[in-house]
């Protein structure tokens, strides 16, 4: 890693010896030939119907970041799970795991390799390639694929034509104190009308961080990635993209996971065609196709149980699939209308070598179990969408059919006393999900919107077919349900929008979900199955449970872009509660009992939180200073039937200073956890072995500079 950084610098600090005369020339003659404006701010009717957030890339790309996880936990209501450096898994108002959606480029998915979710889809994509971040929130948006609770699309640079023959580059250099690290990422793009491409690639080392209180947590990590991409023009009206990424994890290491990541290896290929303007009533069509692979290598060779057993566990996942599109209008009636399918495939070994020496000899055993074998879910989908715009009310409405197919390869049987636990390996789905959204205008400066939508999600493949594995927030073994029943989520939202060119922008929302057949966690008598996990009180399996409620509200306030001076501001909060839940007695490591809890808050529901961020610009813009404070309160509703503790609220304070000499250059220092604080969030898993949370890192101060061409 020393050799390739040195390396690195030689290369960066001869482009700026040679080309810094160049480009201040440059900026000499863009001074000369150029009238400077000032900034015009325009308002017009939004066209959203539901919570959405577009985040472009200049908003984090100076950003001490190391993956999109942690950038998400910025945003209202977007929260975290934490269990080591990165892979930071996203929950947006209190949805998780799979009931929220992340995709690449409106379509393209990826299926990760660990049970305990040490790589989230987010985790396979490097923030220096993403072009723009969309959050949206609820089951609305029918056209990426089946949506529970939220969908995150991640939007990565594609080649694109050019008017003219053209090629830029950009060349990044970021470093961090506390973890001691670094990312490097250079990209180059061109072409002209009828052909262009692009290409980039970078690495990040990390080390360990020392937490506010002092303690270092072992979290150093190292990812190496690559892209290509290449597009041809067939005429003026047909377009075609291809385009390739690799991103490698290794030696990440997981403090609050049984396991540490030892290899991790994506491949993601897509091929997109475009055809637009192809009649009176089709606007245009578009075909997406897509494959990845994960192969995902983990073990414990760095923990101290690795002296009497080693556990070594590989899984490789496959996802495929593809989408067809068609745009069509007639007069002011618009329509969308589509069909598309995915496939997903994982198959893993755990193999586990228990060491044992008696009389000095040393005697070794080793012992296989599958993961998962070879197991597949396919899921064919029809989507429907209808837009109508009026003078000042705006309607849309969307129908979705997905037919799932899921089985197993897995021997694996359990059946006592004529009860079937894990038995009939196959399950069919006709799942219906529909929306319906308005927007009206009330007076020039005043919106209203309200969205109302059923969202319908399958079952994973782990929780189908995970077996005796410690995968969730408590500590026993899970089972997977290979008869679960699809999840069903009811939602409305409603939001109020204020926007004035001379006063900025306010907006208030809400929102209430109704979820039935939750998918949870029951327990399986130990007469059944006894845990296989060391320390593991029991086994539960994944169940379906009645129905559960989560509401929250979403306030921010944006000022004028136009003015010197700017100030955001954000309050949010989400409430979630199962009305009856079981809580499990457990003493001497053993479950003993059981009881009824009546309205149990559900866990994982990070607490309610505001930010204020706030930012000046000097020099016409060139030079911006930015300060930020984060308060988060405690989080006294948890969970009883799943043993969640109470979290303690903090204040956390960043700075930092950017600046732009011309328009080839930039450059930002800033300081992360200014003060210093002791703190960790709600959703941040406990150590192995032990009872604490993994804190946040202290204070860091980072550096990042970006030169193109």
């Amino acid at each position: 890693m020393k050799d390739y950084s040195l390396s690195f610098y030689i290369k960066v600090a001869s482009t700026l010896f040679t080309c810094w005369p160049i480009m201040l020339h440059a900026q000499e003659t863009l001074n000369q030939d150029t009238l400077q404006l000032n900034e015009v701010e325009v308002y017009g009717k939004s066209v959203n119907f539901y919570p959405i957030k577009v985040i472009p890339a200049k908003t984090f790309q100076f950003e001490a970041i190391r993956d999109i996880g942690d950038f998400l936990r910025q945003e209202p209501n977007v929260s975290g799970i934490r269990k080591g450096g990165v892979g930071i898994d996203p929950v947006v108002r209190g949805f998780k795991y799979n009931q929220v959606t992340v995709l690449l480029n409106s379509g393209v998915k990826i299926e990760g390799g660990c049970p305990n979710r040490m790589d989230p889809v987010a985790s396979h994509v490097e923030s220096e390639n993403i072009r723009k971040i969309e959050i949206i929130k609820g089951p609305y948006v029918l056209k990426y694929g089946p949506v529970l609770g939220a969908l995150i699309n991640l939007e990565t640079e594609l080649p694109h034509p050019y008017s003219k023959p053209e090629i830029h580059g950009e060349v990044l250099y970021g470093f961090e104190t506390n973890w001691n690290g670094q990312r490097e990422h250079i990209a180059l793009e061109g072409g002209n009308d009828k052909v262009f491409f692009n290409a980039s690639g970078g690495f990040k080392g990390y080390g360990s961080y020392t937490g506010g209180n002092d303690i270092q947590y072992n979290t150093s990590f190292q990812k190496l990635y690559g892209t290509a991409g290449a597009g041809i023009v067939l005429n003026k009206n047909h377009q075609i993209i291809l385009s390739y990424s690799y991103d490698q994890g290794k030696n990440i290491l997981y403090p609050a996971l049984p396991m540490d990541e030892r290899l991790d290896q994506t491949h993601v290929g897509s091929f997109n065609y475009t055809g637009r303007n192809l009649g009176k009533i089709w606007q245009s069509v578009e075909f997406q196709g897509y494959f990845s692979s994960v192969h995902h290598v983990m073990d414990n060779l760095d923990r101290p149980t690795a002296k009497t057993m080693q556990a070594v566990t590989t899984v490789d996942a496959w996802n495929g699939g593809g989408k067809l599109t068609g745009n069509l209008q007639k007069g002011l009636h618009k329509f969308l209308v589509g069909l598309d399918f995915e496939h997903v495939y994982k198959d893993g070994d755990k193999q586990m070598t228990m060491k044992m020496i008696m009389d000095g000899d040393t005697f070794i055993s080793v012992k296989h179990a599958n993961v998962w074998l070879k197991a597949l879910v396919n899921n064919t989908g029809a989507f429907a969408e209808y837009k109508i715009p009026f003078k000042k009310l705006d309607f849309t409405a969307a129908l979705r059919l997905d037919y799932n197919q899921a089985t197993s390869g897995d021997t694996f049987r359990l059946v006592k006393n004529g009860i079937a636990y894990f038995d009939d390996l196959n399950s069919i789905f006709l799942n219906v999900s529909f929306s319906l959204g308005m927007k009206k205008q009330l007076v020039s400066w005043l919106f209203f919107s309200a969205s109302l939508g059923k969202g319908t999600r399958s079952p994973s493949i782990l929780e189908r077919f995970i077996k005796l594995m410690p995968v969730q927030y408590d500590s026993y073994d899970y089972l997977g349900n290979p008869q679960l029943k699809p999840e069903n989520n009811y939602q409305a939202d409603a939001s109020f929008d204020f926007m004035d060119p001379n006063l900025g922008s306010l907006s208030v929302g809400g929102f209430f979900s109704l979820v039935t057949d939750y998918i949870i966690g029951k327990i399986v008598p130990p007469s059944v199955i006894k845990p296989s996990t060391q320390g593991a009180p029991g086994v539960k399996q994944f169940s379906n449970t009645d129905k559960v409620y989560l509401t929250g509200f979403e306030v921010s306030y944006q000022s004028p872009t136009a003015k010197k001076w700017g100030l955001l501001a954000m309050v949010a909060a989400t409430y979630g509660t199962e009305p009856e839940a079981v809580k499990y007695i457990v003493s001497d490591g053993q479950v003993v009992g059981e009881e009824t809890v009546k309205n149990d808050p559900l866990p994982e529901i990070p607490p309610l939180e505001g930010t204020v961020k706030f930012s000046y610009k000097l020099f016409r813009g060139k030079l911006i200073p930015n300060a930020s404070v984060r308060l988060v309160s405690e989080q006294n509703r948890v969970s009883q039937s799943y043993g969640e503790s109470k979290t303690p609220g903090f204040i956390t304070a960043a700075a930092s200073v950017s600046y732009a000499p011309c328009r080839f250059a930039s450059f930002v220092a800033g300081v992360e956890n200014l003060f210093d604080t002791p703190y960790y969030e709600h959703l941040n898993r406990r150590i192995v072995g032990s009872t604490e949370r993994l804190y946040e890192q202290g204070r860091v101060f980072y550096f990042t500079m970006i030169f193109k061409f």
